[in-house]
């Protein structure tokens, strides 16, 4: 389960397929699974193998030039809800909305 925290694109609107060439690397900006972006310098992302949630901040500005680095790295739902909370990510209810509704652990999502 990948949950999107973006704008609606035009191709959603009319049915269309989207353009949009996912990355496989974790680091990369076009990342296929991000779960919720928290803040324009922080998200949180399913690892490639569904074992874990990662929660990446951006070493920099898009614009110039950052990476995404992994911070912390959880497998409890609740624990992911804590630790986005202690850095003061959470401050708008549908950011915490979208990790609630995440399975209580993300091994769950294999299933």
């Amino acid at each position: 389960m990948t949950i999107h925290d973006h704008p609606t694109r035009t191709s959603d609107i009319l049915g269309l397929p989207p353009v949009y060439n996912a990355s496989h690397r974790e680091s990369d900006d076009s990342y296929g699974k991000v779960v919720l972006q928290l803040a324009p310098r922080w998200r949180v992302i399913e690892c490639r193998n569904a074992e874990q949630w990662i929660i990446q901040h951006r070493s920099a500005e898009p614009l110039h030039g950052g990476v995404w680095r992994s911070i912390s790295y959880v497998v409890s739902r609740d624990k992911l809800i804590e630790l986005s909370a202690s850095l003061g990510l959470l401050s708008e209810p549908s950011k915490r909305a979208v990790l609630e509704a995440l399975p209580s652990s993300v091994t769950d999502l294999r299933k």
